[in-house]
């Protein structure tokens, strides 16, 4: 069949029909004036609500010795805690009692151990270390308790 042209057949439309509805197109057609009951919301997350006390209680040519007694302010217990605060001029901790530490350039975590891991509402936790310094030891600022900031007193 050498120079005849064959025509192909038209293709044939496909129709796909829905037999069974979802949840949500009949939940779309309630009838007029009634309601669907939605899902119950999610309970609150807990927040912290604390105040910190920083003293340095001893100083010398290039170290320090300070204390941050941190408070729950909250109405909920906290288990486990963290506080973190900010040094403004470049401190380092050095060692940590009541707490472990961590320190990433100017931001220190403070973390709870085993025998504190647990702060009541109106419970007070003393945390202590010694740290260094080259250029002055002004307060730290910044200071959280499981990431929400702390008032100062």
């Amino acid at each position: 069949m050498a120079g005849s042209s064959a025509t192909s057949p038209a293709p044939v439309p496909t129709v796909l029909r829905q037999t069974s509805t979802s949840a949500s197109a009949s939940a779309s057609s309630s009838a007029p004036g009634t309601t669907t009951s939605a899902q119950p919301a999610p309970p609150p997350v807990q927040t912290a609500s604390c105040t910190v006390h920083y003293a340095v209680t001893d100083q010398w040519n290039n170290g320090f010795t300070a204390g941050v007694a941190v408070t729950n302010t909250g109405s909920g217990t906290l288990s486990p805690w963290t506080a973190t605060w900010t040094f403004t001029a470049g401190q380092r901790v050095t060692h940590s009692w009541n707490g472990d530490y961590s320190q990433s350039g100017s931001r220190v975590t403070m973390k709870a151990v085993s025998y504190n891991l647990t702060l009541a509402p109106g419970a007070t936790v003393d945390i202590g270390f010694n740290g260094a310094f080259d250029h002055g030891n002004p307060s730290p600022g910044g200071f959280t308790l499981n990431g929400v900031r702390c008032g100062t007193n």
